[in-house]
This record gives structure tokens, C-alpha cells and sequence, in this order.
């Protein structure tokens, strides 16, 4: 009767292991679970990040519509495109004296304009509250660095140019910009309505640039949920 009974637990113990060894998933089941578990996260957050992106662009078109009844168009023949400019200024461009001006060009680029009277340069300096920054060299070439008359007038573009334009617009006080390059550098303090308007300017060229960017990445996270949608129906397919 022992021997019985030992034989019977024997028998139920080796069904029990037996019973759990099949539970157990292979290995590569596992990783498959995993990696399939992944491409589902992912489509989660580029659909979220797509979400978000897709409420900041209309935040930003509603932005700008509400900007641009702030700009003039202009266009004429002395000018090779139009470009956009804060109203009230088109009467005081192009320049004729010393200062320092910002306008919008038609395929939306910022440009800073500054005129130098009696004297010369080829790149400018702001400062504020004990910090500066400065644009990059535009060497005399009759194009972007011109001189008429007694007026020398260059024009500044890239990412330097936005850097002295994010600058005059975030200065809390009171702006300084310095003509470098020629014999004797000179310097202005710039007015309240030129800050104000360089200030206006930068404000809408950085929506709407940042509004390009999100129209850019809209598709692109797009095309990343798709491709995980089919490989994970490939995964399917395959079973």
C-alpha cells in the first residue's frame, strides 16, 4: 500500500513540474510580446507628441493672424522682392540716418537693416544690462554692404541676425548697437519705437518660423505611426 502511494505522489509531482515546464513561454515568445508591446508604446506617444504639436501650430496660426494687421507690405521697383514692415515705418525706410531697423522678407526671413552716417562698417554689436551680442561680418561688396553717399548700409541675415534681434527684443532696458569695422567705430542708443518694432518683427518671424517646423513634423510623425501600424501587421501576418 506504501509502495502504492509513493509511486502515486511520485507520478502526481512529475505531472505537476511536466504541467509547469509547458506554462512557461519560449524565449523568443517573449522577446515577440516585448518588441510587439514596444511598437504599440511608440505609436502611443508620436500620436501624443502629434496631438500636442498639432494644438501649438493652431495656437501659432491664431497668433500670427493677429500680428500681421500690424505689418505693411511693401513692394516696389527700387527693391528686388517685397518684404513686410511694421506699420508706421515704410516712410521712415529705407534709411537715411543712423539706425537700426527690422523687416520681414516675402519668403518670411528676417532681416536687420542699419545705416551708419559718416562713417563705415561691416558687422554691429547691441548691449543691454551689461550683456551684448554681436551679428556676423558683411564685408563691402555694393550688395548687403552698400554705401550712398555718406550713408553705409549693410543688411544682416542667418542665425546671428536672429540672435541680435531675440536680443533687442528681450532687453528689459534700454538698447545700445555698435557700427564695427571701419576706422572709428560709433554707436547708437536705440529709441523706443525702433526697440518696440525690431521687438514686433522678431515676434513674428519666430512664430511663424516655429510654425513651419511644426508643419514639418506633423507628417513625419505621421509616417512614424504608420510604419509601426505595419510592422506590427507584418507581425501578424507571420504568426
Amino acid at each position: 500500500m506504501k509502495k502504492l502511494l509513493f509511486a502515486a505522489a511520485v507520478a502526481a509531482s512529475f505531472l505537476s513540474v511536466s504541467s509547469c515546464v509547458g506554462i512557461k513561454k519560449p524565449e523568443a515568445a517573449e522577446k515577440r510580446e516585448q518588441w510587439v508591446e514596444s511598437l504599440n508604446d511608440s505609436i502611443a506617444r508620436y500620436k501624443a507628441q502629434a496631438d500636442s504639436a498639432s494644438e501649438q501650430l493652431n495656437l501659432l496660426r491664431s497668433r500670427i493672424g493677429e500680428m500681421i494687421p500690424d505689418f505693411d507690405h511693401i513692394s516696389n521697383a527700387r527693391e528686388v522682392e517685397g518684404y513686410y514692415i511694421y506699420k508706421g515705418w515704410s516712410a521712415r525706410y529705407p534709411l537715411t540716418s543712423t539706425n537700426l531697423v527690422a523687416r520681414i522678407s516675402e519668403n518670411e526671413g528676417l532681416e536687420l537693416i542699419a545705416a551708419l552716417s559718416g562713417g563705415v562698417f561691416d558687422r554691429i554689436s547691441v548691449s543691454s544690462g551689461g550683456n551684448s551680442v554681436s551679428s556676423a561680418i558683411v564685408p563691402h561688396d555694393q550688395a548687403l554692404n552698400y554705401r550712398a553717399g555718406n550713408i553705409n548700409t549693410v543688411c544682416f541675415t542667418g542665425a546671428q541676425a536672429d540672435s541680435v534681434a531675440a536680443f533687442i527684443a528681450d532687453a528689459p532696458g534700454a538698447v545700445s548697437v555698435s557700427f564695427i569695422g571701419g576706422a572709428k567705430n560709433a554707436s547708437l542708443s536705440l529709441s523706443s519705437s525702433s526697440k518696440e518694432m525690431i521687438a514686433a518683427t522678431w515676434r513674428l518671424y519666430a512664430a511663424q518660423k516655429e510654425s513651419h517646423s511644426l508643419e514639418k513634423l506633423l507628417p513625419l510623425l505621421s509616417r512614424k505611426v504608420d510604419l509601426c501600424r505595419r510592422m506590427l501587421h507584418e507581425n501578424d501576418s507571420t504568426k
